[in-house]
């Protein structure tokens, strides 16, 4: 196997794993709910601390997600415009929306970490309920989830770059569909 096969194995494998993973964070959140609902509309005794801990828990959800989504192309972008382009048309494309993405990407991730480590620093306890969960944890995830799509969008990038320089490599998702766009509509633009 080629070492940029390898490597696109590879990060698309992490993207995977970690949104495979962090799925299981989904029953977590219909527990914590669920348990709140039974508590509050049942037992007339509510929680202090389910809807804080929900938030989190949707809040590192959605943040871990976004690696997965960029691997399985799920992002929103210009169907119309870029379902019609050919495959340089649209590497092209890729490549600066991934190139731009990236130096975004990395003031991200540089003022995440900066604003998880003053959390760590302070020890910082959320205010918003009288049960004060600590928020430096979850601040973490910020910084880690943004690191995850930065390996993500690399990747892309480098498909796309190859692309587009016509350098021929074996990309693992060779067999998956490019978009879900509605073929008949495709096929009526293409006219």
């Amino acid at each position: 196997m080629k070492p940029v096969t390898r490597y696109l194995v590879l990060q698309d494998g992490l993207s995977d794993f970690v949104g495979r993973a962090i799925s299981w964070l989904s029953l977590a959140l219909i527990g914590v709910l669920m348990l709140e609902i039974v508590a509050r509309y049942f037992l007339n005794a509510p929680t202090i601390w389910a809807h804080e801990a929900s938030t989190m828990i949707y809040g590192a959800f959605c943040l871990l997600a976004g690696a997965y989504t960029l691997r399985y192309r799920g992002h929103v972008r210009s169907e119309v415009l870029y379902g019609i382009m050919g495959p340089r048309g649209k590497a092209f494309c890729d490549t600066i929306v991934f190139s731009i993405g990236l130096v975004v990407l990395l003031v991200f991730l540089k003022l995440s970490v900066e604003f998880a480590a003053d959390s760590w620093a302070v020890r910082e306890y959320s205010n918003k309920s009288i049960w004060q969960p600590p928020l430096y944890p979850i601040k973490t995830v910020i910084p880690i989830a943004v690191g995850l799509v930065i390996l993500q969008n690399i990747a892309e990038l480098l498909r796309a770059v190859l692309t587009l320089f016509g350098v021929a490599y074996d990309d693992p998702r060779e067999g998956e569909l490019e978009s879900e766009v509605d073929p008949v509509l495709l096929d009526a633009l293409k006219k």
